[in-house]
């Protein structure tokens, strides 16, 4: 850490705008901090080394592969935790990103109902203002993937939809967006 940054650390800790003192939490504090009253030192847990490296790659790796795979997130900061069970057979697997706001659930069943896509397995998890939906439809009866992009344009569209996915084929693709009230795939 710069000198210049510990300094400024120090100066804020001793903000007289506060009635109280703020504390600095550091697990890699330098000189000045480290007998500083308002620093709050914790030990560094080592995941610079090797195994931690090791561990943290693998673990990356695969959170990415089972989000593009069957739409699982795990280990974000920004999304919910979210897992359904693996899809049943003859169905696809749509994700949709909304605003967490009343009745987007709602509205995106009616969807799906107006293409004539049953449902079989679902589940919504929120975070902040982010929704997270999984939804699992029944494709008997459906012979042609446009079918389900079809599907997929009207979801994306729903005033409060962010961002939409049929997992299907290839892991990754299936992609689309509502920007700005404009469909991109």
């Amino acid at each position: 850490m710069s000198y210049l940054i510990t300094q400024l650390i120090i100066n804020i800790s001793y903000s007289t705008t506060q009635k109280s003192y703020h504390r600095y939490i550091s697990d890699f504090p330098d000189d000045l901090l480290w007998d500083h009253n308002n620093s709050v030192i914790l030990p560094h847990l080592g995941a610079s080394t090797y195994e931690a490296e090791d561990a943290a790659a693998s673990m990356a790796a695969e959170t990415i592969r089972d989000f593009l795979e069957t739409g699982t997130i795990r280990n974000s900061v920004n999304f919910p935790a979210t897992s359904l069970s693996q899809a049943p057979e003859n169905s696809i697997r749509f994700t949709v990103v909304t605003k967490n706001t009343p009745g987007m659930l709602a509205h995106i069943s009616e969807v799906f109902a107006a293409g004539k896509l049953n449902i079989l397995q679902q589940i919504n998890q929120s975070r902040g203002d982010v929704a997270y939906n999984v939804v699992d439809v029944d494709i008997s009866g459906h012979d042609s993937i446009v079918d389900f992009k079809g599907v997929q344009e009207k979801i994306t569209m729903l005033d409060g939809v962010l961002s939409s996915r049929v997992i299907y084929g290839v892991p990754g693709t299936g992609y689309a967006k509502n920007l700005e009230g404009d469909y991109f795939v």
